[in-house]
Formats: C-alpha cells, structure tokens, sequence
C-alpha cells in the first residue's frame, strides 16, 4: 500500500447523490410519496403526514444535500448543512469499501454497531484515491 509520504497531506472532496445518481431521485421521491399517502389513509391528519415525510427527509439529507469529505493526518471528518461529524485514526481498526463509497469501522470484523459508530464516506469519482490515503493512515497506527 501507499506510504503516508506519498499520499496528500489534506485530500477534500464533495459527493452530492442527487446530482450524481438522478436516476434514483425517482425512487426516493417516490418513497416519500407513498409513505405521505400511507400516513394520510391510516392518520387522515395532516399534522402526522407533514411530521412523518420531515422526519424521512432528515434521514435521507445526504442524499438531497451536499456532504463534505476531509481526510487529513489526524482523521475523517464529514459535514453535511450544520452537523460534523469526526473519526480520529487511532480509533479507526478497518475500512471496508464498495462501489459507492468506504465505512470506517471502529471494529476489527463486521459488527451489527457499524451503521451507528462508523463513518461511511461516499467516493466522487474518487475512489483510488481516497482508498490509498485511508490505507496509508490506517497503516500507519499499527494495524
């Protein structure tokens, strides 16, 4: 794997699923739809559909919103609108990557708790890149 002398010292980038997989703002739209409609047959409230598609569109946020990557020497960062969110290396024990993107588990082998103490970090045509410097650093801590 690549040294960490010969990956950048800062490697940044910007993923924004929306614009990147139109496509599939189909589906999530969708989704939004039927569950608002499956709100209003079962609550005829108003007030529970409005609730209901706010709370899936705080769950989804990445996928309409912007999310900013930062790697640097001390860790990972991501900030999508006004939340950030940072794993330090030394706490990082694996990276598992897929065609879209690579999770930072604080875990040696897979765990159920992933989704909720890792970080996922999405590639933007990027993903040699981001996988060298992720290996470098990781490497790096003795792992």
């Amino acid at each position: 794997m690549a040294s960490p002398e010969s990956t950048p010292a800062i490697l940044s980038w910007t993923s924004h699923p929306a614009v990147e997989e139109p496509a599939r703002n189909l589906i999530v739209i969708l989704f939004l739809a039927i569950t608002a409609g499956a709100l209003w047959l079962a609550t005829h409230s108003g007030y529970w559909v409005v609730l209901g598609v706010v709370v899936l569109l705080v769950g989804v946020r990445q996928w309409f919103l912007p999310t900013h990557y930062r790697l640097d020497d001390t860790g990972a960062q991501l900030r999508i609108l006004f939340y950030r969110r940072r794993q330090e290396w030394a706490r990082i024990k694996r990276a598992s990557a897929d065609r879209r993107g690579v999770l930072l588990s604080p875990f040696p082998f897979p765990s159920r708790l992933e989704a909720f103490r890792g970080m996922y970090l999405r590639f933007a045509g990027n993903r040699e890149q981001v996988m060298c410097f992720i290996q470098a650093r990781i490497e790096k801590g003795g792992r």
